[in-house]
């Protein structure tokens, strides 16, 4: 990998803190989703995904840094080194810090449930199911009529 410069590596460790910052945010603007994170397992390892993620999207955003700066095309022209730039984040963002930030969401709200006893998949969809069922019993006949076998002719 070549060398970045210092203002480079200000913008992997922005990239590779995105999680973090946003969990502070969470959990400054919501306090009640701290305690399902740092109380189950589920919650906590969410967020230690979440971090490890990050780290991942800072060191693939280095990467792509470390690209475009040995390139010599991207140097010449300041609109292909900012296309190039923005070209390099949006590999991380969708490989790392968009699913980041679905973990950060999505771990506490599912540990919540999990917490409250209230399952994933409701039993109340399938009860007009097991009523049909039950019905569809009852309406066909207890003994099918005899139907013809192929192997017979």
């Amino acid at each position: 990998m070549v060398r970045l410069a210092g203002r480079q590596w200000g913008l992997v460790a922005v990239v590779a803190s995105t999680p973090f910052l946003f969990a502070f945010l969470l959990a400054a603007a919501s306090p009640g989703l701290v305690e399902p994170v740092l109380g189950t397992a589920l919650g906590g390892a969410s967020w230690g995904l979440a971090a490890i993620l990050g780290l991942l999207g800072g060191a693939v955003f280095a990467g792509c840094l470390g690209t475009i700066s040995r390139s010599p095309g991207m140097t010449g022209s300041p609109i292909r080194r900012v296309l190039g730039l923005v070209l390099a984040t949006f590999v991380p963002l969708a490989l790392c810090i968009v699913p980041a930030l679905c973990l950060l969401l999505a771990g506490p709200a599912l540990a919540m449930r999990l917490e409250q006893g209230v399952g994933v998949v409701r039993e109340e969809r399938f009860e007009p199911a097991k009523q049909l069922a039950q019905r569809l019993r009852y309406q066909l006949p207890r003994v099918l009529p005899r139907l013809p076998r192929l192997g017979a002719w």
